[in-house]
């Protein structure tokens, strides 16, 4: 995979080498291979009852891999675009900070689910959704990304809480 993913230093803010997965999507092959090693890792958790895409990117890869497994997709959005009764978390980012939502009647007490973005760096972001899962009252089984930056410690966040973590690539 990792030939299709393009590096945009300084992007967004200087000092960031910003790893592009438009790149691989735009690619037959590359979106391929991404999609089958969600499928071949995550097909072991299945079935669960909700996975859940970050946005923006996370929702491509999350929304394929409910079409193959037949699991419903739940959104995890950036603050504003749901309606109804949502949970919210903030989080820090390696270049600033941020938040995002879920609708608090699509995750169930019980259910299990899988967490799926474009990339993991400081853990901000996948962190802030494991937690408003948690707070659901549901489980995560497993989180999935295509990039993993482990230099930056984020995957290592959601080990700590023994939950199985995969990566397409490591930069």
């Amino acid at each position: 995979m990792r030939q299709y993913i393009k590096s945009y230093p300084d992007f967004p803010v200087n000092g960031v080498d910003f790893k592009c997965t438009a790149s691989l999507c735009a690619s037959q092959e590359g979106f391929a291979l991404a999609n089958n090693f969600m499928y071949s890792n995550l097909l072991k958790y299945c079935p669960v009852d909700k996975i859940i895409g970050i946005d923006a990117r996370g929702f491509i890869f999350a929304s394929v891999l409910c079409h193959r497994t037949r699991a419903p997709l739940v959104l995890a959005r950036k603050p504003g675009k749901l309606p109804g009764s949502i949970k919210s978390a903030s989080y820090e980012l390696e270049y600033g900070k941020n938040t995002l939502e879920l609708q608090t009647d699509s995750i169930q007490p019980g259910d299990t689910c899988i967490v799926i973005d474009d990339l993991v760096a400081t853990g901000g972001t996948v962190c802030a959704v494991l937690d408003m899962v948690k707070q659901l009252r549901a489980t995560t089984v497993a989180v999935a990304t295509i990039i993993d930056l482990p230099e930056l410690g984020g995957s290592d966040l959601v080990r700590d809480r023994n939950i199985p973590f995969y990566a397409g690539v490591e930069y």
